[in-house]
């Protein structure tokens, strides 16, 4: 594990909350091309950001199958189903 100067670990603090509130504008193409490399530059170094994007992109992915899909009386009851229980 790499150990950040004072100074870095502060600018690291400072672009993981950036990116994590700007995640989703970044799947839709809705920053700038300096916007957009920071966030990929973050995401790089970063796991845990890198691990919220992945889950991002996948439930897009997902809600955009459900929208394909003709719609279902029983949609509710197999969501509530495949929930895990707690």
């Amino acid at each position: 594990m790499t150990i950040l100067a004072p100074h870095k670990m502060l600018r690291f603090m400072r672009d993981h909350r950036w990116t994590q509130s700007h995640l989703s504008d970044y799947l839709d193409a809705e920053l700038s091309e300096p916007e957009r490399r920071r966030v990929e530059e973050h995401v790089g170094m970063c796991p845990k950001c890198r691990r919220v994007l992945a889950t991002l992109r996948k439930t897009l992915t997902a809600l955009r199958a459900i929208g394909s899909e003709p719609p279902r009386a029983d949609l509710a009851d197999t969501v509530i189903a495949r929930l895990p229980e707690r």
